[in-house]
C-alpha cells in the first residue's frame, strides 16, 4: 500500500466511525507516533543507513458505558522488510464487557485482542527492541479470539485466560491453524515491588486433516523495582513437536529522575536465544544499551514526547556470522482528544 492509499484508508476510518463514536459516552481517540533514524554495520561495512517512521498508531476508544468499552487501533510504517513505501496493519479491534459474569475486577475481551503471554502484551518499548518473543517471532502482541482477564483482590496481581487463533494479526481464513490456542496467563505481586509470573499456551497446529503437530510455549516472568533500579526477567520456551527452542531476557533500568532533576533512564538489555537445544552453533545473543530522555509528560504523567538513543550488537554462535551493529535514534510523540 502506498502512502496516499494509506492516507485515504484513514481519512475513511475516521469519516466512517465519527458517526458511531459520538452516540457513545466519552471517546478518546489518540496517536503515538516513531520517528526513527538507524545506522546498521556488518563486518565494519554500514549495510543500512536510513531514516523512518517506525510506527503510528491511530487509536480510537469509544466508552458505550460503564462496562462496555472498545478500541480500534491502526498501525501503519515505512521501513519493513520487503515493504515498497509505506503500510497498514489493523493492530486492535474489540469490546471490553467488565464483569459480565459474577467474578470481580475481571473482563472479558473480543475481537483482535491482546496477546496476554510474557512481557509482550504490556511492552512499552523501554527499549527500541521488541520483547523477546516478538523479536524471536515466537507469538505476535496481539491476536484474534477471546480473554478473560482480571485482578486479584487487594492489588496481588492479575490473570488471564483466553482462546485465540494463534497466528497473531496478520493472518486470516486459510492461513491460520484449524485448531485455536489455548492460553493461560498469571502474575503475583507478593508485596510492593516485586513480581512473578509465567505464561503458557498449547496448540495443535494442523493446515489441513493429514498432518499435526502440538506446540507448547511457556514462560516465566519476573520484576523487581528497588527505588529508582528495577529489573524485567524472562525466560522462554518453546516445545514444538521434536523441536525444543529456549531463550532469556535480562532488562536492568536506573531511573536518574528519582536521583536527580534529569528525566532520564539508563536501559541495558541482554538476550540470548538458541533456535534448537540439539542443534550446535544455531543460537545468538543481544545486547542493547541507551537512554530514554522524558522531555515531556501529559497530565497523568506519561510520557507525551520521549528521546530514545539504543546501541544494540548481535552475535552468532556460527563463526561464519558476522556480528551486526545496530545504532537506532527515536523521537517518540503522542497526543489525544476527548468527545463527549
Amino acid at each position: 500500500m502506498n502512502l496516499k492509499s494509506l492516507l485515504v484508508v484513514l481519512m475513511l476510518s475516521l469519516l466512517l466511525l465519527t458517526p458511531m463514536v459520538t452516540k457513545c459516552g466519552e471517546t478518546k481517540i489518540s496517536m503515538t507516533l516513531w520517528n526513527r533514524a538507524t545506522v546498521e554495520r556488518e563486518s565494519g561495512e554500514f549495510t543500512e543507513r536510513y531514516f523512518s517512521l517506525g510506527r503510528g498508531y491511530l487509536r480510537i476508544e469509544p466508552e458505550f458505558s460503564d462496562k462496555i468499552k472498545g478500541r480500534f487501533n491502526v498501525d501503519f510504517f515505512s521501513d519493513e522488510d520487503g515493504l515498497d513505501g509505506a503500510g497498514l496493519k489493523l493492530k486492535y479491534a474489540y469490546l471490553d464487557f467488565s464483569e459480565l459474569i459474577p467474578i470481580p475486577l475481571s473482563k472479558i475481551t473480543v475481537g483482535l485482542i491482546k496477546n496476554y503471554f510474557g512481557t509482550i502484551y504490556d511492552w512499552n518499548y523501554t527499549t527500541i527492541q521488541k520483547a523477546l518473543e516478538d523479536k524471536e517471532k515466537i507469538c505476535s502482541s496481539t491476536d484474534y479470539g477471546v480473554a478473560l482477564y482480571g485482578y486479584l483482590p487487594e492489588g496481588y496481581g492479575e490473570y488471564a485466560v483466553a482462546v485465540m487463533n494463534g497466528e497473531g494479526y496478520k493472518k486470516t481464513a486459510g492461513d491460520v491453524n484449524m485448531n485455536p490456542k489455548l492460553q493461560a496467563n498469571l502474575r503475583v505481586i507478593p508485596v510492593p515491588g516485586v513480581m512473578v509470573g509465567g505464561s503458557v499456551f498449547y496448540e495443535d497446529v494442523s493446515f489441513d486433516p493429514d498432518t499435526t503437530i502440538s506446540n507448547l510455549v511457556y514462560a516465566g516472568v519476573g520484576h523487581l523495582v528497588v527505588g529508582p533500579f528495577e529489573v524485567w526477567g524472562e525466560y522462554l520456551v518453546k516445545d514444538l513437536e521434536e523441536t525444543k527452542s529456549q531463550g532469556f531476557m535480562v532488562m536492568p533500568i536506573v531511573k536518574l529522575g528519582k536521583l536527580s532533576g534529569v528525566d532520564v533512564d539508563l536501559v541495558g538489555r541482554y538476550d540470548n536465544w538458541d533456535a534448537n537445544a540439539d542443534v550446535d552453533n544455531d543460537g545468538h545473543s543481544r545486547i542493547i544499551a541507551g537512554f530514554n530522555w522524558n522531555i515531556l509528560h501529559d497530565a497523568k504523567g506519561n510520557p507525551q514526547v520521549l528521546l530514545q538513543i539504543n546501541g544494540e550488537r548481535t552475535t552468532y554462535e556460527d563463526a561464519s556470522k558476522a556480528t551486526v551493529d545496530k545504532l537506532m535514534m527515536q523521537l517518540r510523540w503522542a497526543f489525544s482528544i476527548k468527545i463527549k
